[in-house]
């Protein structure tokens, strides 16, 4: 019987269903029958790998490896339990008898070293090779930084400050039809109003008084209005949908996070129990 086999298994073609039995049990009680039914790996093989190998990783690994940020032991042993397995496979494909020890010992090697059975890239910052060669490491976005009377994290400090670019895309295609229902008086003022052309110049180039241009700044300002809606000043100041929804999952998360059953106000802890159960 072999637990925590379930990646290793995976790594060589399951079905969902058996995929699901084995993570709903943990365990596989006969890998050689799968193995002859699902893949090349003779039942020998996987004997080998089920009694003799798979024992050396799982009390290894957890002596000789360490993990790599959000890794653990048991990730660590099933990763090196499907490197074994790949072993084997090369080997019986290319004739030659697997060596329970041999293919233990590397495998354990590969783990050690920072490569994975699904990569050994060491320019990938993902990677746990390249953050075993530099000095860097994969850190959480929501993980706090400053003081503890600060609430700021690390998305909050790499985080833009200035508009969704999605929103500003939309907003430009808008504005290109917007700018074709205008006339080509309306068109200079508004291109003059875009790179600071204040009304007296605007006026001394389009050769009207000042008052006209005041007029149809006005003209113009309604038109966008009509065009785009009512509420475009609104959105054109308001918070960015994607800053709205952090912030709205950060508050719920605090409201999780809190006691029902430390709230003074019973009103509170209603509402409170009544979102979060």
């Amino acid at each position: 019987m072999v637990e925590n086999l379930a990646p290793t298994l995976c790594y060589y073609g399951l079905t969902g269903l058996q995929q699901q039995l084995v993570a709903a049990t943990g365990r596989m009680p006969c890998l050689a029958a799968y193995y002859k039914e699902r893949c090349n790996m003779s039942p020998a093989a996987a004997l080998i790998l089920e009694m003799q190998i798979y024992p050396i990783i799982r009390n290894t690994i957890p002596r000789k490896a360490k993990p790599i940020g959000s890794e653990d032991y048991k990730e660590l042993v099933q990763d090196t339990a499907a490197t074994a397995a790949a072993m084997i496979d090369a080997m019986e494909k290319s004739g030659k008898a697997p060596i329970p020890s041999s293919i233990a010992y590397y495998s354990i090697q590969r783990t050690k070293s920072g490569r994975r059975s699904y990569g050994d890239s060491r320019t990938d910052v993902m990677n746990p090779g390249y953050q075993m060669d530099n000095e860097g490491s994969v850190c959480s976005l929501q993980a706090p930084v400053g003081g503890e009377d600060e609430d700021f994290t690390v998305g909050d400090m790499i985080a833009a400050r200035t508009e969704d670019i999605a929103a500003k895309v939309l907003r430009q295609i808008d504005w290109d039809d917007f700018m074709q229902t205008l006339d080509a008086r309306k068109r200079t003022i508004v291109q003059e109003l875009m790179v600071g052309g204040g009304t007296g110049d605007i006026a001394r180039r389009l050769a009207v008084t000042s008052a006209r241009i005041v007029q149809l700044k006005r003209e113009i300002g309604q038109a966008i209005r009509k065009f785009m809606g009512d509420a475009i000043l609104v959105d054109s100041v308001s918070e960015s949908v994607w800053q709205r929804d952090i912030r709205c999952l950060r508050e719920r998360n605090e409201w999780k996070h809190t006691k029902i059953d430390q709230m003074d106000d019973p009103e509170q802890a209603n509402i409170a129990e009544t979102m979060f159960g």
